[in-house]
């Protein structure tokens, strides 16, 4: 909210004498939760969140008020930006230091140097393409639930309704996601692989009396996760009118 004179007076009186006077009273954020607030975004017309509005001091709000997040991104960084280009208002960005990445590179060269002192004498195990094989869906398995676009936005692992204590592991909007919600969405595209891999198996010991149980297993493993991959797809897309089992 951009601030007139009036409001600026009212500020001085009753918030810079009990907070703080290093804020700035030419602008005011506030945030309204959609379990809390529903009249509001009735009101607004918003049937979308997270939306993130300016309201000027003097006229009305015009299309550059209303924050790109699908293009601009959800970074502070780039909401920073937006602010000073709507207000004039500079908002710092002061983030904690980051030790994911040392972190990370850390357990990756622990890994390799544990392989090779374990292994040294030993490096056929290279060259076997199961060892490729899984790596390589382990992988696709990340980058296809999301995990990349969750990295790029700082999404939230869950969320939890303040009113009802409820834990949502899935959003229910489809220009957002949960840290969990790509957990879920991996472990059902491993399951499903893997199913498609036991039928793919199954005829190729066909002296194996358990062979056509295998079979039976991996097609019922695909259409049972296949089944749940739609519902998490209609639960984002409510008008999606496609299911197979429920």
């Amino acid at each position: 909210f951009s601030t007139n004179g009036s409001t600026k007076q009212w500020y001085q009186r009753r918030v810079r004498g009990r907070y703080s006077s290093g804020f700035d009273t030419n602008l005011f954020f506030t945030m309204v939760d959609y379990d809390g607030g529903a009249a509001i975004f009735q009101r607004l017309k918003l049937t979308s969140a997270p939306v993130i509005l300016h309201f000027p001091a003097n006229g009305k709000r015009k299309k550059e008020d209303k924050f790109d997040l699908e293009r601009r991104g959800i970074g502070a960084e780039a909401i920073a930006k937006w602010v000073k280009e709507r207000t004039e208002v500079a908002v710092e960005v002061i983030r904690p230091p980051n030790y994911t990445n040392g972190i990370l590179i850390g357990v990756f060269l622990f890994a390799v140097s544990g392989t090779l002192l374990l292994k040294g004498n030993s490096l056929s195990f290279l060259y076997k393409w199961k060892y490729w094989a899984i790596t390589s869906m382990l992988i696709m398995f990340a980058m296809t639930s999301g995990q990349m676009w969750l990295h790029i936005r700082g999404a939230p692992f869950a969320h939890v309704d303040r009113n009802s204590g409820r834990t949502s592991f899935i959003h229910g909007g489809s220009n957002m996601m949960f840290i969990a919600e790509s957990y879920i969405v991996a472990l059902v595209n491993g399951v499903i692989a893997f199913g498609f891999i036991m039928m793919a198996d199954a005829p190729k010991d066909p002296a194996n009396p358990n062979s056509k149980y295998m079979s039976y297993g991996g097609l019922g493993l695909v259409v049972l996760f296949f089944s749940v991959l739609l519902a998490i797809f209609r639960m984002k897309h409510r008008g999606y009118p496609y299911s197979l089992l429920f």
